[in-house]
Order: structure tokens, then C-alpha cells, then sequence
């Protein structure tokens, strides 16, 4: 009777163990990245009472406490949107170094960016990872320094930062040589100059007819005065003078005495492109003075629209210019083929041309292949050439040869297509997990680079960290020691990164509540063995009065 008092004070302890577990849970059932523990028991030493038996008779002296085992399964993810916020779908744990300079491990991926750049957890504990080797500092330019100020909004000038030279693959390193991850928000990428620039498609060979005035030299034509005072002018206009001259163009008569009055008169070119004017009456001119001061002829003439290719340059100090070429057609056309004649020139941004233009031109084919170019690159005033590519002329042994850049087809709208390499100045925009844990930096120009990458640890023993407070866990003897997975050679990630998620509590509830439940009726028995024991022992005291 006596034993059964301890037996059931073990049980109430005991339970009160298993109460305290089971709370612990259920208040840490909003906790992210949270781990239940199981309450564990153990019976403890026995005393033979009898052995005369075959199966000896033995009592127990009741119950205690074994462990309280750390259950790591796997959390729900839900969707948070913050920036590092980072949830594990599998097994393993980020690492992070603690204010005592010791590493501890954890499945909240709740981080931050704290005052100096650097990526904290929830209770401001370094992340642990391997940084980018082509990631440094760097000290900006006066024109980059004034934009990173305004960009991030300090009211001045910043002077220096961080940027990614390279885009090169990297590994993790090792688990004992991971670092706290810097995420500085002063990035720069510096601009790759272009060097090339292609167009291809086709230009539009569409004319237009319009009603032109062309200077003639008034020293071809005679001007004859009349018996009566009057005057009369005549001439011819050839096709060398004017290409467009036909019957019925106007010739536009100036005159203009000492005095410096004028007047001016028309004529009609006939069928052979002559003309011979009215008698002129001018009246109001001084007749020892007056002279044909100007001759001018309206016709109409076939005019191609100018086609304009554009393509941004970028420049290795930042800034950004245009280089244009104009293109326009030839006319009148000579033969089958169709010229163009072609200007380079390189634009600031705003608008000013700069440099020295480069002029060529441009032949196609009757069936606009192209033939010649001599336009193929322009010394570019910031520095270095560019080259243009305006297509690889046709060649009789390469059937379809000739189409690869410009070309022309009749009655087709014009349908350029502009490649150019380079890339624009990059500024830090926002940072994204990646499913590898890499941290990827994206910026303005829409160019990413990855600033390092997270580390996952693994134990040989997950169950045998030791919880310590604040959502994190510290290798123990039981444990071993924190380790990366290796396959060949390489790190193998056990768990994917999601970011912009968070991993939730992997506590049930509805077990919680359960196991509360059963907790509280082994207690309740527990302490009714207690009371029965007690009256066990009056009842017998009693028997012996």
C-alpha cells in the first residue's frame, strides 16, 4: 500500500510532464516554422516480491519522465509575399549565427534586412550562407553617385555601394565556412557598351507625287524687247536641268530693275520642253535696268519617304545615346536597281548629334536583295566602335542570299526589326528567393544577379537538438554536428526554398486538444490512487484498534 502512494505522486508528476508538453504546443500552435514535441515516459525500477513461481511476481515503483521528443514534420506553407521571407518544403534547417558567435539552426524563415545590409531572422540573428565571389564594393562616379541618391532617396549624393561583376556559377563552400548574407540595397551593375547593332526587314518603297520649284539658270534663256516696249522670254528646259520637266510644267519669270522693283510673270513648257512667253508689259520697271533676275520651274516630282532606323546605344559611363541611320531612296531611279543613300550619326540623349556622321549608301536588286553596302560601323564619341549590320549582300551561289537584313519589296509596308547588344546601368530594385535558395538581386535595367545563396543543414539525429528558445536549435552530441547532403562532388539541397512563403506550425489541434484531454484523466487517476492508498492504510489502522 505504501508503494502505491509513490506510484501514483510519479503518475501526477508524470502528467503534469505531459500537461506542460502538450500546452507548450498548443500555445505555439501560430508559431512559424514551429516543431511539437511528444511527451515520452518510462517505467522506472521494479522489487521482486516472489520468485517461487515460474513467472516471478514484481512491483513497480511507478513512472518518470524519459524525453520530450521534437516531432520535424513537414509545416503547411502559407503565402506571405514578403520580400525574404522564406519557407523549407523538406527536410533541413537555414543556419544563423546567435550574438554569442554560435551557430544555431532553425525553421522560421522570417528574415529581414537589418540597419547595415546584412539578412537577420526574427530576433536579429546573422543568416548564414555563402556569398557571391564577383560580389564587392565599389566606389560610383559623381553622375552615378547623384542618381543612386535620388534613387534611394537619401537627399544626397552616394558615393559608394555594391555591385555583381560576374555572372559565373559558384558553390556553397562547406558547412563549417558559411557567413552571415549581406543584402545591401546601394547595388549597382555598370552597363555593358554596345558594340553591335542589326536591323533587318523591309523598307517600304512607296513614292508620292508632289508639286516642286526648281531654280534655272536665267543666263539659258533670252529675253527679247519688242518694237511696242514689250518683252518676250524664251528657252527650253532639258532633262538634265530638271529630270521631272514635261508639257504643261510652268516656268516662273522674276524680273527686278535698279530700283529694285520687281514683277514676275508665267510660261507653259510644250511638247518638246520649250517656251516661249506673252508679250510682257512691265510697266513700273526701268527700262535701261531691267533684267531676268530668276527662273524657276513647277513640276511634279515622284518622292520616296526617308525611312529612319533607331537603336539605343548604351555607353561606358552610363549614359544612353541613339544611333540613327537615314535611309533615302535615290531618284530618279537608273536602271533596275534601287539605290539608297545612307547616314549614320549617333544622337545624346537629348537629341543632339554627336560624333562625326558616317555617309554611305545602299543598291538592291530589282527583286530587293541587297547588292552593296559601304555603311558598317561609326566611331562612337563616347568611346569604341560600333558595328552595324545592315545585312550580307547577295551572292549567285547561295540561293536566298541578299534577304538577311535590309531588303525592299514593292507594295509591302515598311518592317524593321532593330537588334543591338549592351545593356543599360542596372539600379537594385527588390530581392527574390529562388527555389535553390539562391538570393537574386533584380534590377532596373531587367538584368538579375545572385548576391549568395542560403545554406540547408542537416543532422544525422534531428531529434537530438536541443530546443533554445526563440524558434532555434543548438547541435548537440546527440545531434552531431551540422553537415551539408554530397553527391558527387556537389551539394544536394534536401528541401526547396520557396520565398515569399512562410512555413507554418506543424501542430494538429484537434491531436493537442486529444491528448489534453487524456492527459488530464491519467492525472485524475493518478491522484485517486493517491486518496485509495490513503484509505487503504486508515482502514487498517482502524483494524488494529
Amino acid at each position: 500500500m505504501m508503494n502505491a502512494f509513490y506510484n501514483g505522486i510519479s503518475g501526477v508528476k508524470n502528467n503534469s510532464f505531459g500537461i506542460d508538453v502538450t500546452a507548450n504546443n498548443i500555445a505555439n500552435v501560430n508559431t512559424t516554422g514551429f516543431k511539437y514535441s511528444d511527451a515520452q515516459f518510462k517505467d522506472i525500477f521494479y522489487s521482486t516480491i516472489t520468485s517461487q513461481s515460474t513467472n516471478p511476481a514484481q512491483g513497480g515503483y511507478g513512472g518518470g519522465a524519459a524525453s520530450s521528443q521534437i516531432r520535424f514534420e513537414q509545416g503547411s506553407v502559407t503565402a506571405t509575399g514578403g520580400e525574404f521571407d522564406v519557407a523549407l518544403q523538406g527536410k533541413g534547417f537555414f543556419g544563423v549565427l546567435g550574438a554569442d558567435g554560435n551557430a544555431y539552426y532553425t525553421r522560421n524563415g522570417s528574415f529581414r534586412r537589418d540597419a547595415n545590409g546584412y539578412l537577420v531572422d526574427s530576433y536579429g540573428n546573422f543568416v548564414l550562407g555563402t556569398m557571391n565571389p564577383a560580389f564587392g564594393g565599389i566606389t560610383y562616379s559623381d553622375r552615378v553617385a547623384g542618381l543612386m541618391g535620388d534613387y534611394l532617396n537619401t537627399g544626397s549624393p552616394v558615393n559608394s555601394g555594391f555591385t555583381v561583376n560576374s555572372n559565373n556559377a559558384f558553390g556553397i563552400g562547406t558547412a563549417t565556412t558559411q557567413k552571415p548574407i549581406q543584402v545591401p540595397t546601394n547595388m549597382y551593375l555598370n552597363p555593358e557598351p554596345t558594340k553591335n547593332v542589326k536591323w533587318s526587314g523591309n523598307l517600304s518603297t512607296n513614292t508620292s507625287k508632289e508639286i516642286v520649284t526648281v531654280d534655272l539658270d536665267p543666263n539659258k534663256f533670252t529675253l527679247t524687247k519688242t518694237e511696242d516696249g514689250k518683252y518676250v522670254v524664251s528657252g527650253s528646259v532639258s532633262k538634265e536641268d530638271v529630270f521631272s520637266a514635261k508639257a504643261g510644267d510652268r516656268i516662273l519669270l522674276n524680273f527686278v530693275d535698279d530700283q529694285g522693283v520687281k514683277t514676275s510673270f508665267e510660261a507653259t513648257l510644250d511638247e518638246n520642253l520649250n517656251f516661249k512667253s506673252k508679250e510682257l508689259d512691265l510697266k513700273g520697271l526701268d527700262p535701261n535696268s531691267v533684267k531676268l533676275s530668276s527662273v524657276q520651274i513647277a513640276t511634279e516630282q515622284e518622292k520616296a519617304n526617308k525611312d529612319i532606323l533607331e537603336a539605343p546605344v548604351y555607353n561606358a559611363d552610363g549614359s544612353k545615346s541613339v544611333l540613327r541611320v537615314t535611309l533615302e531612296r535615290v531618284l530618279p531611279q537608273e536602271g533596275e536597281n534601287i539605290t539608297y543613300k545612307a547616314i549614320a550619326q549617333i544622337y545624346d540623349s537629348n537629341g543632339k548629334a554627336v560624333g562625326n556622321p558616317t555617309e554611305g549608301s545602299m543598291v538592291f536588286d530589282k527583286n530587293g536583295a541587297l547588292l552593296q553596302n559601304n555603311i558598317t560601323s561609326i566611331t562612337n564619341p563616347n568611346g569604341g566602335n560600333i558595328n552595324i549590320d545592315l545585312g550580307s549582300p547577295y551572292d549567285p551561289n547561295k540561293p536566298g542570299s541578299g534577304y538577311s537584313g535590309i531588303y525592299v519589296q514593292a507594295g509591302k509596308e515598311k518592317n524593321i526589326i532593330t537588334q543591338q547588344d549592351g545593356l543599360a546601368e542596372g539600379f537594385f530594385k527588390q530581392y527574390q528567393v529562388t527555389d535553390d535558395g539562391s538570393v537574386v538581386a533584380q534590377f532596373s535595367n531587367g538584368k538579375n544577379a545572385v548576391v549568395g545563396k542560403l545554406a540547408l543543414y542537416n543532422f544525422i539525429n534531428e531529434q537530438g537538438l536541443a530546443a533554445m528558445g526563440d524558434n532555434i536549435f543548438a547541435a548537440t552530441a546527440n545531434s552531431g554536428d551540422a553537415s551539408f547532403i554530397v553527391k558527387n562532388g556537389q551539394v544536394v539541397n534536401t528541401a526547396k526554398f520557396k520565398g515569399g512563403y512562410l512555413e507554418q506550425s506543424n501542430v494538429d489541434l484537434s491531436v493537442e486538444l486529444s491528448n489534453l484531454i487524456v492527459t488530464q484523466k491519467a492525472f485524475d487517476a493518478s491522484s485517486k490512487s493517491i486518496t485509495t492508498s490513503d484509505q487503504m492504510i486508515q482502514k487498517a489502522i482502524s483494524m488494529k484498534r
